[in-house]
């Protein structure tokens, strides 16, 4: 994949077919949109383009965007992570502009001429069933389609995808991570939601229980967080391409008495060093709350039931 930035977009062989959005998660919605996109270049013989963003709008924006404070706007995947989920869907091209508020208050029609047709040659533009980009406060969006017609560049509109009868979105696939409802943030996405961190050192209490974990402490706290509770979970070692089965529990520790939230992974049959190591973790299901024991007993049987449920749950979606 080549990513491109404003100043070295010549280097794109002129006419394009681009569709402009954040795809953040790039869920299936979007991967319809590729689809669609990848369908029309080909048809007229073009270079599928999609044109994307550094930062989502919200982190520019803040609450001037539907009302979402900066610091309370989370994605569902990294810049790195929606790359290479573009490319796994057969995009080669993308145009990353730099999102700043003159970005942002350039209109619809302002954005397409300035930019899709001067810089990218636009032959075909690619919208969503949704899709909207451009001022809120000059919104001339709805001039767009006939603008571009009139200045010969095909338009194409995608439809929705519907999962139990919610349109697919980004903010849909949000919604389900925080409900801690992971199973149906991976039918949105069509991919099970991921993170990833670095192994540190924690208060050991997993392994005098006999449960050893992993303390994982998250690259990027950016990206939405599951809901607090225990989880099926597969891991993949940093530089290694064996996926191992696990489970892992996000948030406080109320039978310590401990409220801090925690990251801790327990991967089955395993008694290496972890230390130092960056483990990928892709949740699978939510097995239960994060609760608190009367006992030790207790809880290390709750872990035994935890642990066997979670194989179930592994097989099952193996």
């Amino acid at each position: 994949m080549t990513i491109y930035k404003i100043d070295n977009i010549s280097e794109l062989v002129k006419g394009t077919a681009v569709t402009v959005g954040m795809f953040d998660g790039v869920h299936r919605g979007h991967q319809h949109i590729l689809a669609l996109l990848r369908q029309e270049a080909t048809r007229l013989g073009l270079t599928p383009v999609v044109v994307t963003f550094d930062l989502h709008p919200r982190q520019v924006l803040g609450g001037g965007v539907g009302g979402v404070d900066v610091n309370q706007f989370y994605r569902v995947t990294t810049n790195e992570e929606r790359y290479a989920l573009l490319e796994r869907f057969g995009i080669h091209h993308v145009l990353e502009l730099h999102f700043t508020p003159e970005v942002a208050a350039l209109s619809a029609c302002q954005f397409f001429e300035q930019i899709l047709l001067q810089r990218l040659h636009a032959k075909a533009l690619v919208l969503g069933y949704d899709n909207m980009f451009g001022s809120k406060h000059h919104n001339d969006f709805d001039r767009l389609p006939s603008l571009a017609k009139s200045l010969g560049v095909s338009v194409a509109v995608d439809t929705a995808v519907r999962f139990r009868d919610i349109d697919i979105s980004s903010t849909q696939v949000r919604k389900a991570l925080k409900m801690g409802d992971v199973e149906l943030a991976a039918d949105f996405l069509g991919y099970n939601y991921r993170l990833w961190g670095l192994v540190v050192k924690g208060r050991q209490m997993g392994r005098q229980l006999g449960f050893p974990t992993a303390n994982v402490c998250l690259d990027d706290t950016t990206k939405v967080m599951p809901a607090d509770g225990v989880y099926a979970v597969r891991v993949q070692l940093e530089n290694s391409s064996e996926i191992r089965m696990g489970m892992a529990n996000f948030g406080g520790q109320p039978t310590f008495g401990l409220d801090k939230p925690v990251f801790e992974v327990n991967i089955f049959d395993f008694d290496g060093d972890l230390y130092g190591t960056t483990l990928s973790v892709e949740f699978v299901s939510r097995l239960r709350d994060v609760q608190k024991f009367g006992s030790i007993p207790e809880l290390v049987d709750q872990l035994c039931a935890d642990r066997d449920d979670a194989r179930r749950h592994l097989a099952e979606n193996s």
